[in-house]
């Protein structure tokens, strides 16, 4: 039996990392989880400081998280903002690509939350 994964989630690359190995993956989204609920509240901490190159510092940590959830799409978002950090001198020239990350990242991460508690379901 498969398990039927979030739309925004790439299930083809789930299952090519982690195979039909469903505890794992519930193992992975759930670290995965861990680490980005503090992180992303760094990333916020860093933008209303005006912390530019720490603001990209930690776009670029969270990063590959979203990419081991399946969360290409965010991934990539985050990949973009990050380059684009480099191109500005100061956090207010990122307002709106800067709103529209924090709206992905925090929707990635319910994302995750909900396909943890629907595999601990599944995996029972």
């Amino acid at each position: 039996m498969s398990f039927n994964f979030n739309p925004k989630i790439d299930r083809d690359f789930i299952i090519s990392m982690y195979e039909d190995d469903y505890l794992y993956i519930s193992e992975v989204f759930t670290t995965t989880l861990n680490q980005l609920i503090p992180d992303i509240e760094i990333v916020k901490n860093c933008y209303q400081n005006g912390d530019l190159e720490n603001l990209r510092r930690q776009v670029h940590k969270i990063k590959p998280a979203f990419g081991f959830a399946g969360l290409r799409g965010t991934e990539a978002l985050c990949q973009q903002f990050e380059d684009e950090c480099l191109l500005v001198t100061s956090t207010n020239s990122l307002t709106d690509k800067y709103e529209m990350l924090i709206k992905n990242l925090d929707e990635g991460r319910l994302i995750i939350q909900q396909e943890i508690e629907s595999l601990k379901v599944f995996n029972n």
